[in-house]
């Protein structure tokens, strides 16, 4: 980085105007010195070279290309960021107020994820019968172009460089696409979460180690903000009680689903990933009882998760149960659904997503 880049760099990390912004981060054919997953947005900090006209030319030429992706590219100078840095960060918040999608907003999010084992996408049905779904940086990046609003990759290795291999997972999607997105699996600590955050995933989702010690829960909301903890929750009916599972549904506790919830809202989790596992890899359809009783109790995003298996089920689940999010993975990693197309419907039967 420049000195003026290093001088606006100490106000943009660690999320201090509120959102997590990234460093010459790759857009396409370019690179963008901030960038901002959340609000599409580009901060371009120029030196004296950019008053050059054919350097001035390329960059409207630029300019013109990425707003035409949806993006928001705002510019300043070297001397603007030296003389006047308390006008460059109000300039920039000002284009911080409207998210495109996330954050519990009008928007509904469409989600593919990712389970990865050993550096490949399987898909399953609670880890079983694993079969080899790709590359999880090229299917980010395909879901990227295709219009996802978010990805959630759930790193299932069982092996001690667990860490390491996470890191570097994160590193090249980060590199790759121009979504959020949230890792999880292996996460037991802030050390854990602060290596994937700091390589770049947006959010960091906790399941197991959550349930064995909720303090974890509180201890990355202070961290880190709650807005980068998502507490994933398996849940299944047993009895005539759903019930919180961990290990993929192999191992039943004792705690009941909803106040377990209520309890990882109080403690600090910004948003719920809520997999029934009754439902998931059947392909009839979410949840929609349980999520509805679920969504009208909490007051944070709530992702539906487990049974998706035709473009009918998204639209039964958005609007029946009003949930901010729907998750799938087989039916997008294997061309049954194609997120466009999914979209276009979703948009003829008004309920609002982005395109």
């Amino acid at each position: 980085m420049t000195s003026a880049e290093m001088v606006l760099w100490e106000k943009l990390s660690g999320s201090q105007l509120g959102a997590k912004f990234r460093r010459q981060h790759p857009i396409g054919l370019y690179i963008a010195d901030f960038y901002c997953h959340k609000y599409r947005l580009i901060v371009e900090v120029d030196g004296s070279i950019h008053n050059q006209p054919e350097i001035a030319e390329h960059d409207k030429t630029r300019q013109t290309h990425l707003e035409a992706e949806g993006f928001t590219v705002i510019r300043f100078t070297n001397q603007q960021i030296y003389k006047d840095l308390e006008s460059v960060l109000t300039t920039i918040l000002s284009h911080m107020q409207h998210p495109l999608s996330g954050g519990g907003g009008l928007t509904k999010r469409i989600i593919p994820c990712l389970d990865v084992k050993d550096g490949r996408t399987v898909k399953g049905v609670n880890f079983v019968d694993l079969r080899d779904a790709g590359d999880p940086v090229e299917l980010a990046w395909q879901y990227s172009r295709q219009g996802a609003d978010e990805l959630v990759f759930l790193d299932i290795t069982a092996t001690h460089e667990r860490r390491k291999t996470m890191a570097e997972l994160v590193k090249a999607v980060a590199r790759n696409v121009n979504i959020p997105f949230t890792i999880g699996g292996g996460i037991n600590e802030i050390a854990d979460a602060d290596i994937l955050l700091n390589s770049g995933a947006d959010k960091i989702s906790i399941n197991s180690a959550a349930v064995r010690r909720p303090e974890l829960i509180n201890e990355l909301a202070a961290a880190f903000g709650k807005q980068f903890v998502v507490v994933a929750v398996d849940t299944k009916y047993v009895n005539g009680r759903n019930m919180v599972h961990l290990n993929g549904g192999r191992l039943i506790t004792e705690i009941e689903t909803e106040s377990w919830i209520k309890e990882a809202q109080e403690r600090g989790a910004g948003e719920i990933l809520l997999t029934s596992m009754d439902h998931d890899g059947t392909k009839g359809g979410f949840d929609n009882t349980l999520l509805k009783k679920i969504n009208d109790s909490i007051s944070i995003p709530l992702i539906a998760s487990g049974g998706a298996g035709s473009v009918q089920h998204f639209v039964d689940v958005f609007e029946q149960t009003d949930v901010d999010a729907a998750l799938a993975a087989s039916v997008f990693h294997y061309g049954e659904i194609l997120i466009p197309d999914l979209k276009h419907i979703l948009k003829e039967n008004n309920i609002e997503v982005r395109i």
